[in-house]
């Protein structure tokens, strides 16, 4: 029942609840720890965005992701601004750079084309497929360079293309933020397929905009696993135009090209590596790159066309560490094991496990609860809970038992130790009234001290004295016997206190 609710809550309303809980501590939204992703099935042709910084990159995210949830299209999307920053991990204060952010993206233009790409040529605009050499021919129609562009031999049309905002009319108002997106760009967020799953999650974390623009680049063919080569200029300018667009290959693999690599193997939910080659035939200059790719088994978006949420992922990958053979299994077998029958093996695995049954391994156990059928009846259930209480309420009871046990004890130490105080306090006060007693006072106490004590005799003669060698003079002198004499000296008084009662 609850997993079903869980279901039928938007990824939207998801984040929303993560940014209320998170909002009071200032936790950003790469640093969150949740079991569930936050993202959207992104269309391919999103990948074809070159240009943008870091931080517009970050709004188009937040807003495409915002625009996603509804399934319908609608003129505008409004949304609290405090939350569309956090979405887009937007830390700043100032509304200057906040501004040029969103002019940055107003600036950006997306071509969409309809036929079949072929090619890139080095300003990162993509090709439409080649025109029949013949049909130009028999048209007529010069080979004029305003018209076409021959770009590694293949013949490509110049003219047709929509060139569309990424971003419409933005406006903030009263702590709000609305936004306008293209009816075009709409239907191309909220389609299904030729898709690939963009986690906010995961492009919230990158810091370096050549690590996100590659990122974002290959992230289509992580699951051909490699790309095919790429114009090296078409990468350098991914971000926009720069030092790196010029700089010599070492000196851009250096600076720009290899710390992208490694933030992106650090950070995000793919491991990539790259090999270069001169690509045009007689020089040696390396002009191409291709990239391989392979998606990490944590990646909760790696199974996101099998399984209907992250979190079931998450929960077979990580609290049941499933391995591949064991999605390759499931797979197999989707058609009887849905969603629902999953989860049912979940939850009767976990009661198993919480019963303290003897299970080696989780993953073999839920495998084999799922090709069995099994699940735990309500009335398990209630046993169980009834038993957890049992042993819930013995424990109680000890511990209660044991807190008693310990308060008297305590308690006992206590007035120990404030009769041990006690005593202290009454020697030094039975010395400070010797010391100040008349020198009659003083003999009296000494004479009965030696002539009654028991114990005062004995501490005067372990010192190798007699009775006779002390007197109200030196008695003080030695510390065994200066101790004896001052509880003495201290029972005298209260008994004097107590006649005089």
């Amino acid at each position: 029942m609850a997993s079903s609710v869980e279901r039928r809550v938007t990824p939207l309303q998801y984040a929303l609840d993560l940014f209320v809980e998170n909002a009071p501590v200032k936790t950003p939204i790469d640093a969150v720890v949740t079991p569930k992703d936050i993202g959207y099935q992104k269309n391919s042709v999103f990948a074809r965005i070159i240009g943008l910084g870091l931080s517009a990159r970050r709004f188009v995210d937040a807003a495409y992701f915002i625009v996603a949830q509804e399934p319908e299209t609608f003129d505008t999307y409004e949304v609290s601004l405090s939350f569309f920053k956090w979405l887009m991990r937007y830390e700043s204060h100032n509304k200057k750079h906040f501004s040029s952010v969103v002019r940055s993206v107003k600036s950006a233009m997306l071509e969409v084309t309809s036929g079949p790409i072929v090619s890139i040529d080095a300003k990162g605009r993509l090709l439409e497929d080649q025109l029949d050499a013949s049909e130009a021919d028999e048209s007529g129609e010069d080979d004029d360079a305003d018209d076409a562009e021959e770009v590694g031999g293949v013949s490509i049309s110049d003219d047709e293309g929509d060139w569309l905002e990424l971003i419409g009319r933005v406006s903030v108002r009263n702590g709000r933020i609305r936004f306008c997106v293209p009816i075009e760009l709409q239907r191309l967020i909220k389609d299904p397929e030729n898709s690939y799953w963009t986690s906010l999650l995961v492009t919230s974390k990158f810091k370096l905009i050549y690590a996100r623009a590659i990122y974002d680049h290959v992230l289509p063919e992580v699951p051909h696993e490699r790309t095919d080569w790429i114009p090296l200029d078409l990468i350098r300018s991914l971000p926009g135009k720069s030092w790196a667009n010029f700089a010599e290959f070492k000196y851009f693999k250096r600076d720009y090209l290899e710390p992208a690599i490694k933030h992106i193997n650090e950070l995000s939910d793919i491991e990539i590596a790259y090999e270069t080659r001169a690509g045009t035939p007689g020089s040696r200059k390396k002009d191409q790159i291709r990239f391989k790719l392979k998606r990490k088994e944590e990646a909760a978006a790696a199974d996101a066309d099998m399984l209907s949420s992250a979190s079931l992922y998450l929960t077979l990958y990580k609290e049941f560490g499933l391995s591949d053979k064991q999605f390759a299994q499931i797979r197999e077998n989707r058609g009887a094991w849905t969603d629902a029958r999953i989860e049912q093996a979940i939850d009767y695995v976990r009661w198993r496990i919480t019963k303290g049954d003897d299970i080696r391994r989780a993953s073999g156990y839920l495998m084999k609860a799922l090709a069995e059928n099994y699940r735990v009846s309500e009335a398990d259930k209630q046993i169980s809970l009834l038993q957890t209480q049992r042993a819930e309420h013995e424990s109680s009871k000890k511990e209660e038992q044991s807190l008693r046990k310990g308060a008297v004890a305590a308690s006992v130490a206590a007035a120990e130790a404030a009769a041990d105080q006690r005593r202290q306090d009454e020697v030094r006060a039975a010395r400070d009234f010797f010391t100040g007693a008349e020198k009659k006072m003083q003999e009296e106490l000494v004479r009965r001290f030696v002539a009654s004590s028991t114990i005062g005799q004995r501490a005067i003669e372990r010192q190798g004295l007699k009775a006779a060698d002390v007197n109200e003079s030196n008695i003080m002198t030695w510390p065994s016997i200066a101790g004896t004499f001052a509880s003495f000296v201290s029972a005298e008084l209260r008994k004097a206190a107590h006649k005089a009662r």
